[in-house]
């Protein structure tokens, strides 16, 4: 069953979460990221990209990249989703790209360090979930989550104890990373909408066995990437699929006067 955070739980995580935005630029007619940063609660300095809502109150992504990545490998969905509507943000996990501050770097670790500096990351995605839910514009209980390679794990693994997160979309998963089982966290997700985007049988016969348990509610949706593909962030369409199926699930519905109204899960 999926635990709901306390309030003051909560609470107290936003106390500890630090927001230091660029300002905002203009580049060939669209909005720049702002570059945030945000503190997590067992004291770790997180960098990221915030894509600003432009205008109203809109749903939440964050985006999650695998190890040994960094944020900007997320850049082209990141927009992409931002451009159809939802309030992004995009973070460099511990160890990777600009949260390493001096800590340790991905890079230089051993197998075992590497295991035990990711078997902390959950502490990032709750960092990042609660930010992002507090800022202006953003709709406060709607949150979709992407993760890509090892990142996907970390999705999942968070959509078991928020309950603010509708729908998620995972980028060619594995079936365990670092310790984290994705076969067995994802069935116990049932109600969450989710789309994989995979290569591989074993993870398509996951999915297919996710989707069995639910006696006829199927929650998660597959689509096959090209096996030629190394990583699924090389399919050049990927950003307008996984926008396009996130839109369908998490933003708001078009009323007939042409304004959005906000659904129910």
């Amino acid at each position: 069953m999926r635990r709901v955070l306390a309030p003051a739980a909560l609470a107290a995580s936003f106390v500890l979460l630090v927001a230091v935005p660029a300002a905002a630029a203009h580049v060939a007619g669209r909005n720049e990221p702002e570059i945030v940063k945000i503190k997590t609660d067992d004291g770790q300095e997180l960098e990221g990209s915030f894509y600003k809502p432009a205008s109203g109150r809109t749903p939440a992504v964050v985006l999650l990249h695998g190890a040994g990545g960094d944020r900007q490998q997320l850049e082209p969905i990141a927009a992409r989703l931002h451009k159809e509507g939802f309030g992004v943000l995009t973070i460099d996990l511990r160890g990777h790209g600009g949260s390493k501050n001096g800590k340790p770097d991905w890079a230089t670790l051993s197998e075992a360090q590497r295991k035990e500096l990711w078997s902390a990351a959950p502490h990032d995605v709750s960092a990042a979930a609660t930010w992002i839910l507090h800022q202006p514009n953003i709709h406060s209980t709607s949150l979709s989550l992407v993760g890509v390679g090892e990142g996907c794990a970390l999705a999942v693994r968070h959509a078991k104890s928020d309950e603010n997160v509708v729908c998620m979309a995972l980028l060619g998963p594995n079936a365990e990373d670092y310790g984290f089982d994705l076969r067995s966290d994802i069935q116990m997700l049932v109600g969450v909408r989710t789309y994989v985007v995979t290569s591989k049988d074993d993870i398509q016969r996951m999915a297919l066995e996710a989707n069995a348990a639910t006696a006829g509610s199927p929650y998660v949706d597959v689509m096959k990437s090209p096996p030629k593909l190394a990583n699924p962030l090389e399919d050049k369409k990927l950003p307008s699929q996984v926008a396009q199926w996130m839109a369908d699930k998490a933003l708001p519905k078009r009323g007939r006067d042409g304004e959005r109204s906000v659904g129910t899960r």
